[in-house]
């Protein structure tokens, strides 16, 4: 179990305990908990195996909080939280996943409506009952059924970060174990696709049944779907399924391409095998001999010899899902090298205990230079946001002051100062030009009013980029993948003006964002627009999400030269110095 699931856990606790009205410090002391193990240094796991003692190191971890940190790692969930749990109905403590409803308001909603789940939440808006209560309204109810309706589009699926972690998990599991020569993770989660439904793993094994066995064995399973030489599913606490499947080695290349494919891309795969007399399986490709109708295998070691087989180059796992790639394998046009992770030569968005970051400026910074990185920006809040500390001018100055000494100081990696301007309603800025010019990178972002019609939140935008000083345009879309829909846009007239006024756009990989999404990535990227990869970091530990933002721009055919944060300081500042 990681740091992040066990935090997790703490937060839901702390949900539950704020609805039942206990006593708010031991809801603190809960959420303090679970932020300071989330972006504590060392995985509570590895501590477990070495002395679960050394867990009372962890600020805000105390005897019972340790003692339930062990039972997690050991057992894959928490009695606690199942104790909990029980005391609601099913489905209520789900309604914490939608957008704006907290435990406050959810506790209202429980004991002025009896709300027991999202069916219940749904009518009682749909019947204008939300509307009636104290501090609430039509707004609201309206807010609240735009919410139940994205989060049941993603109902049953985790984001791909949550995937990605417990596909590493299991896998290093198995590995332990000694009965696999193979194993690779398939499916959406090999795609980068931005969620996750079942976990597919791919495996080639000389012991298959003991092999299969270890698989029923591992910790935090709930029940064994189904059990076979080829292929067991189970089921986690969290109700994920995992399949494994048995693989023969000489056929590891094409099972791999018939599971990592999306089904639309599998069936192009298909036609295009059997105009030309052949057969595509996860078997192989085969000649199919017209006579006979019997096929000869002539591709299945690796995804290479398959997609050469069918006339074209390999197709990278991210691009698979039938939106054009393979039309163009076939005219040998793909993309000669999609953006990597080690293109990356710095971060241009993160936070610092100044806002509502949890590191200093040189924390910051001497994580991202131990990351082999040339540059960091320090992009702290303006004072609009005063749920994350913003600041106003008077602390912006006294800050740019102490970035430029942390510069000074620290050697073998640039600080640049900046600041997270928010956007006002009317699409002025939080600060005056005159603040914005004394700093190196202005990135600007919307953070409220993000119901408005799309002409009037489109003007908006516009009115940001036309701003001389705006380098960056931050999480454009603002969506949050499984709790809030994306702004009301025109975006590609928001991507032509961010051409127009050499605004960048940016790929945001902090928490539930990935935004721009991939397919907006491969649209602006598709007009000339420029692009920034940041995790937009409230911690050391998140630099490393840099990656998911990677994989999402992977998903959009972006290359290293549509990304400025891959090119060198002395030119990524020269483009971020022709503004202004």
């Amino acid at each position: 179990m990681t740091n992040k699931q066990i935090s997790d856990i703490f937060v839901q606790i702390a949900d539950i305990l704020e609805i039942k009205g206990e006593n708010i410090f031991r809801v603190r002391a809960y959420r303090q908990a679970a932020a300071n193990i989330l972006t504590y240094a060392r995985q509570a796991s590895d501590i477990c195996r070495e002395d679960p003692e050394l867990l009372l190191l962890v600020p805000g971890i105390g005897k019972d909080l340790k003692e339930k940190i062990v039972e997690m790692v050991t057992t894959g969930k928490l009695k606690k939280l199942d104790e909990l749990s029980k005391e609601f109905s099913p489905g209520f403590l789900e309604l914490l996943n939608l957008s704006g409803l907290g435990p406050k308001t959810l506790k209202k909603l429980k004991d002025e409506l009896g709300i027991a789940d999202i069916n219940d939440l749904k009518k009682a808006c749909e019947e204008g009952k939300i509307a009636s209560l104290a501090g609430m309204g039509e707004k609201t109810e309206e807010k609240l059924l735009e919410a139940i309706e994205y989060h049941k589009k993603t109902e049953g699926r985790m984001l791909f970060q949550e995937a990605y972690s417990l596909s590493g998990d299991v896998l290093a599991y198995l590995k332990r174990s000694g009965y696999f020569k193979k194993l690779e993770a398939a499916g959406s989660l090999r795609r980068g696709k931005e969620t996750v439904g079942d976990i597919d793993i791919l495996a080639v094994s000389s012991e298959s049944q003991k092999a299969m066995q270890f698989f029923t064995l591992y910790p935090g399973i709930r029940n064994v779907i189904s059990k076979g030489k080829k292929k067991t599913s189970i089921a986690l606490e969290n109700g994920v399924q995992i399949d494994l499947r048995m693989i023969e080695d000489k056929c590891f290349g094409s099972a791999l391409v018939y599971f990592t494919g999306s089904q639309a891309h599998n069936i192009k795969l298909r036609k295009i095998a059997k105009k030309d007399g052949k057969k595509v399986s996860e078997y192989g490709v085969f000649r199919i001999n017209p006579g006979s109708g019997k096929g000869t295998a002539i591709a299945y070691r690796t995804e290479e010899d398959v997609y050469k087989s069918l006339g074209m180059a390999w197709i990278p796992p991210e691009l698979r899902e039938d939106s054009g790639e393979v039309e163009t394998a076939l005219e040998g046009k793909l993309p000669g090298s999609l953006i990597k992770l080690t293109d990356i030569k710095g971060d241009l968005h993160v936070h610092t205990n100044e806002t509502d970051g949890r590191n200093t400026i040189e924390e910051m910074a001497l994580a991202a230079k131990n990351k082999g990185y040339e540059y960091i920006a320090i992009t702290d809040h303006s004072k609009l946001v005063a749920v994350a500390k913003g600041m106003d001018e008077t602390r912006l100055l006294k800050h740019i002051d102490r970035i430029r000494d942390a510069d000074n100081r620290i050697k073998g990696i640039k600080i640049l100062v900046g600041v997270e301007v928010d956007i006002l309603k009317n699409g002025e800025l939080d600060f005056s030009d005159s603040f914005l010019k004394e700093l190196d990178i202005v990135i600007a972002a919307v953070h409220s009013n993000f119901s408005m019609d799309i002409n009037t939140q489109t003007d908006r935008i516009l009115r940001a980029l036309d701003n001389k000083f705006v380098n960056i345009l931050a999480h454009p879309s603002g969506r949050l993948i499984t709790k809030r829909s994306p702004l009301e846009l025109d975006m590609d007239t928001v991507f032509r003006r961010a051409k127009e006024n050499g605004v960048i756009l940016e790929v945001n990989t902090h928490g539930e964002r990935v935004d721009l999404s991939d397919v907006n990535s491969r649209r602006a990227a598709g007009i000339g627009v420029k692009l920034a990869i940041n995790t937009d970091s409230h911690g050391v530990e998140q630099l490393d999400q840099m990656m998911f933002g990677v994989i999402s721009a992977r998903r959009g055919w972006i290359k290293r030269e549509d990304v400025v944060n891959t090119l060198p300081l002395p030119r990524m500042l020269a483009i971020l110095r022709k503004k202004g």
